[in-house]
């Protein structure tokens, strides 16, 4: 294989299109909307980011890429990590292009002192992919599965009606508050308590991940990060009679792309758990955003398979399985 593997400067926007395409064209046959819009990109990968490490590859042939590789490391918490991943153009699969990415990513993850390498590979729903044993031959195991999901609009309305009547009472005690991306000061500190519970709250089966600590003053900096890449965090928080948030979700819209629209968190205080909030939370966010942007059109988010409540309250809603996301995993 006469294929080289460099490193890519987001900063140079003629690679970095580059670098975006050939993700563009591997991801072209999924369903949803599984690479962002080049505008998103343009403006996101150059930015620096205080709390993510982020490293481009591409695999040429000749003055052509031909293949992509991202390797992405928290630099606050979790630095044991880090995340691979590579693509590879139609037509030049199976000549060794993934495979040489991934090994210069773990390389790479490696040299950074990180000890477990994750990544990610989508199969049709019951379905099997080339990623599942390219995977497997690379050292990978499945750390835990998750599903796919996306939500028309349609749907969601023709459903309103009677998911109103199902939280019902349910939630009374509880007050909620809805805010695009800045959380209000009064809630802020309780807001990061909440965020802190999520590594332990959500289904992780097998990974390797640590909690995060979610000061006012790290909210506030992710805020801003939000801002300046153009994307919107439609929030709702559940606040009890105490004053406590007691659950969040949010949706993410970006100003390049307001038919597609993304689940961020969903997380209920296990202390708040019996009232319907988790169903209440997302029917308040989703109408935050389709009040926002009356264009939008789908809505996706992803769920471990065994966490059955939330999958449960997704289903409810009217989301549909589109593809199963395995979660992998590999020591150094």
């Amino acid at each position: 294989m006469t294929v080289s593997i460099e490193q890519i400067d987001p900063h140079n926007e003629p690679a970095l299109r580059a670098w975006w395409e050939v993700g563009h064209a591997a991801t072209a046959e999924r369903p949803g909307k599984p690479w962002p819009v080049w505008e998103q990109s343009r403006v996101a990968m150059p930015r620096h980011h205080p709390e993510i490490g982020v490293s481009l590859l591409g695999a040429i042939d000749g003055r052509e890429m031909v293949g992509a590789g991202l390797l992405t490391r928290r630099l606050k918490e979790n630095l044991h990590a880090a995340m691979a991943f590579a693509w590879v153009v139609p037509g030049r699969t199976r000549e060794g292009v993934g495979r040489s990415l991934v090994r210069e990513l773990e390389v790479m993850a490696a040299g950074d002192g990180r000890t477990t390498v994750q990544g990610e590979a989508f199969l049709p729903p019951g379905g099997s992919a080339p990623a599942e044993p390219f995977a497997a031959a690379m050292g990978y195991s499945v750390a835990s599965r998750e599903s796919i999901k996306e939500l028309t609009v349609a749907d969601y309305l023709a459903r309103r009606p009677d998911l109103a009547r199902t939280v019902g009472g349910a939630a009374d005690g509880y007050r909620f508050v809805t805010f695009d991306t800045v959380c209000p000061e009064e809630h802020v500190e309780s807001f990061g308590r909440i965020l802190g519970l999520l590594m332990n709250e959500i289904p992780l089966g097998e990974l390797d991940l640590e909690t995060s600590e979610w000061t006012p003053e790290r909210i506030r900096a992710a805020e801003q990060r939000q801002a300046d890449t153009g994307r919107h965090v439609l929030t709702a928080l559940a606040i009890a009679a105490d004053g406590e948030v007691a659950g969040v979700s949010d949706v993410r819209v970006d100003d390049t792309d307001h038919e597609n629209a993304q689940v961020g968190i969903t997380i209920v205080d296990p202390g708040h758990r019996g009232h319907r909030l988790g169903l209440a939370l997302k029917m308040a966010t989703h109408d935050l955003a389709l009040s926002a942007y009356p264009s939008l059109v789908r809505v996706d988010t992803s769920n471990a398979e065994v966490n059955t409540h939330m999958n449960a309250v997704n289903d409810a809603l009217g989301y549909r399985s589109i593809e199963t996301l395995l979660e992998l995993q590999k020591k150094l």
